[in-house]
């Protein structure tokens, strides 16, 4: 069973809060004090110091945007936030950060009132929040290798012994399931999507041997197989138990909490953010990194395996196979434009035969 812990706002290097500061907002005080109200939400969350001075001053900028355009908080449309965010001349990754931090103010909001518009979401779905388009994004070899021995390779802490007294807190359960997450959208490529409903019925190999992921398209019905490189086999068996061992409710791989609910798209996102930050990848990156970063970078470990394009297209379970060879071009013009090597050419190599553990 999960036992109880130290709330958020007395995490260490959470942000530290007087009693008398956290503001329980309800909507109608968000829109009455929305910066009290955000300090509020940030107490609750327990970022961490920096982080929640960065979202302060990320949400300051926008109420002052918006009072200067005579907008009334929170009432912004999607087309209004992107506005704001052509405003601030933001390079795309801060754009999308952007984004995703008022998407999830929102989802808050979401709990206090139901049916409430969503303007970040709109324009996350719009493409509003990207700009102009980047060309696709892949991780550098070094950055791989930093995520790999940093925050995947380590030995994780022991699961408690069954008859003693010491459970499993929150906060190992959630640095463990998000640790396995970020292995199967690297190793797996997964989509966000994909990992938010992926169940435990689809994993296989759990008892014996390499685990690998049975798949299904929404779209067409077409089953296919996912192999896992062998990074991702010791953090996804440590989660896995682990999550047995908490008494986790429900059939989903990755829920948000022990109750088996889903995890919400952004909370995917700002937690693998938190470990690619953790990691040492974002501090010298230019470019956007994110689960679909982690997606291009399974392929790109694909072809340089020597598994054609083809064959890539059904491992990651693209719509059709030229999928697969858009895929390789972009990953030789951004080979070309990081000076890497460029891939092999592509050969006759069968699907997963470079990925088994």
């Amino acid at each position: 069973m999960i036992t109880p812990t130290k709330t958020a706002a007395t995490q260490p290097g959470a942000t530290e809060v007087e009693p008398s500061e956290l503001f329980d907002a309800d909507l109608a005080a968000w829109y009455a004090h929305p910066e009290r109200a955000f300090d509020g939400w940030l107490a609750r969350h327990g970022f961490r110091h920096g982080t929640a001075t960065v979202y302060r001053a990320m949400w300051g900028k926008l109420l002052r945007w918006s009072g200067e355009q005579g907008m009334p908080p929170l009432k912004w449309s999607a087309d209004q936030l992107a506005a704001f965010l052509d405003a601030q001349n933001l390079h795309k990754r801060h754009r999308y950060r952007y984004a995703r931090l008022i998407e999830r103010v929102f989802h808050h909001l979401s709990t206090l009132q139901q049916n409430l518009h969503n303007p970040a979401s709109q324009a996350v779905k719009a493409h509003l929040a990207e700009g102009e388009n980047d060309p696709t994004a892949f991780l550098l070899p070094g950055e791989r290798d930093l995520l790999v021995a940093r925050i995947l390779a380590p030995e994780p802490e022991p699961l408690p012994a069954k008859d003693g007294e010491r459970g499993i807190s929150p906060t190992q359960w959630k640095r463990a399931r998000d640790i396995a997450l970020l292995a199967v959208l690297l190793g797996g490529g997964l989509k966000v999507a994909e990992v938010r409903a992926l169940r435990l019925e689809s994993l296989e190999g759990v008892g014996q041997g390499a685990i690998g992921i049975r798949m299904v398209r929404t779209d067409n019905g077409r089953a296919y197989q996912v192999p896992l490189f062998s990074f991702v086999q010791a953090p996804l068996r440590h989660w896995l138990a682990l999550r047995e061992a908490a008494g986790s409710l429900g059939e989903l791989v990755f829920p948000a909490m022990a109750n088996g609910r889903p995890m919400h798209a952004a909370s995917i996102y700002r937690r693998i953010e938190i470990l690619l930050e953790e990691a040492g990848v974002l501090a010298g990156r230019s470019e956007r990194a994110s689960p679909q970063t982690l997606r291009n970078t399974c392929g790109a470990m694909h072809f340089d395996a020597g598994t054609p394009p083809a064959a890539v297209a059904q491992l990651l379970g693209m719509r059709d196979l030229e999928s697969g060879w858009r895929l390789h071009s972009a990953y030789e013009a951004w080979q070309a434009r990081t000076g890497l090597p460029p891939p092999p050419k592509p050969g006759g190599r069968q699907a997963g035969e470079a990925t088994q553990a």
